[in-house]
């Protein structure tokens, strides 16, 4: 008489509900763990590509001051030479 038909069917329906979730939950967490994965890759390589732009950026920065500079430094230089030329007339 203790034996109830309802609450075998309900205890194996709930066991069979839990399991389904925790297959879900594990396949998504699988998937997740894979995309980072993946996103982790993507992002390593947008890292170096930034690195590496920077480098050149820098680089032809750098490239442009100097012939700046060298550029004041000769017109400097030209404008002390009139500057020193002696009139042929003094």
């Amino acid at each position: 008489m203790g034996y109830m038909k309802g609450d075998c069917g309900m205890g194996s329906g709930l066991m069979m509900v839990i399991a389904a979730v925790f297959i879900i939950t594990i396949a998504f967490s699988m998937l997740i763990i894979r995309q980072f994965g993946s996103f982790e890759k993507k992002a390593m390589r947008a890292k170096l590509r930034q690195e590496e732009y920077l480098k050149e950026f820098l680089a032809i920065k750098a490239e442009e001051e100097r012939k700046r500079a060298e550029e004041e430094r000769e017109s400097a230089d030209e404008e002390s030479e009139q500057e020193n030329e002696i009139p042929p007339g003094e």
